[in-house]
């Protein structure tokens, strides 16, 4: 008989470049696509990652600006400082090189950052799978356990590719993920065509349909809540990877230390978690 599988949180926002980074590498985990370069660098933290045996991801798209307002960040990290803001984007561009996705700009484009609202409403509503949506579809407000069992559906192959396609279309195809003809369009494309959900054809709303339920009040509630758990677990930017134990990774490049957390936990000398701790702190 198998284990209950460990759970990883991925929380991240869409106007975060290295968010953008660790979707594509879960996209490609979680969906078992190969990689655009099948000979992708061992090692290198913006490469291809194991396969996730045992390994449930969660994805809680958060709000950055209402996490840094939470946690008393008043900047946009690495934007201080002008240089520091080019290297961002060189790093960026260098890494999805390396993964085999070119496009990505070098330098700081003037659109950026982009309005995240909508799609980070949207990725939120599909993270807690078809029977929430199929209820707030009816009219009806989903209930507060229905929105705690968000989890059985959000690791799945349908999430990870919408998410996935949300940052290529801002990030690469430069397009705005905050206009409602461009969110239905990808709403339309990778989660509500046929056999998408893994049930039968009508389960999802249509892409038009999505954006209108993405506004209702359950839905901004429920993503402006999720924002403020992250704050109270003690994320403080994105991508960030907490695990079930407590313990807290921050950044793409520890998305490898977070997966093989539960494997390596007896050999970490403290007494807690990251999160416990933070828990306890002022905020």
């Amino acid at each position: 008989m198998s284990s209950a599988p460990v759970v990883i949180n991925f929380w991240f926002e869409f106007a975060s470049p290295y968010s953008m980074i660790s979707a594509l590498r879960l996209f490609h985990a979680l969906t078992n696509t190969p990689a655009p370069r099948p000979d992708a660098i061992p090692g290198v933290p913006s490469c291809a990652l194991p396969t996730l045996t045992n390994i449930r991801i969660n994805y809680r798209p958060i709000f950055l600006g209402a996490l840094f307002k939470a946690v008393g960040n008043q900047q946009l990290p690495n934007m201080a400082v002008p240089i520091k803001g080019h290297y961002l984007f060189h790093d960026v561009q260098r890494s999805l090189n390396l993964f085999g996705c070119p496009g990505f700009p070098d330098t700081r484009p003037s659109w950026w950052p982009r309005n995240t609202a909508l799609a980070g409403r949207m990725a939120w509503m599909l993270s807690q799978g078809p029977e929430y949506i199929r209820v707030l579809d009816s009219g009806r407000r989903p209930s507060a356990v229905m929105q705690g069992e968000q989890m059985q559906w959000a690791h799945t192959a349908v999430l990870a590719e919408f998410v996935w396609r949300v940052f290529e279309a801002s990030f690469i195809s430069n397009e705005d993920i905050g206009n409602n003809e461009v969110m239905s369009r990808l709403w339309d494309a990778f989660v509500a065509r046929p056999g998408r959900s893994g049930e039968e054809e009508g389960v999802m709303p249509d892409g038009e349909r999505a954006v209108v339920l993405a506004n209702e009040e359950a839905v901004r509630d429920g993503f402006k809540e999720n924002t403020q758990i992250a704050a109270r677990t003690g994320v403080f930017g994105a991508p960030t990877f907490t695990t079930d134990d407590g313990d807290l990774y921050w950044g793409n490049d520890r998305l490898i230390e977070a997966i093989n957390h539960h494997s390596a936990v007896g050999s970490i000398a403290q007494n807690s978690g990251f999160c416990a701790r933070a828990r306890g702190a002022s905020l």
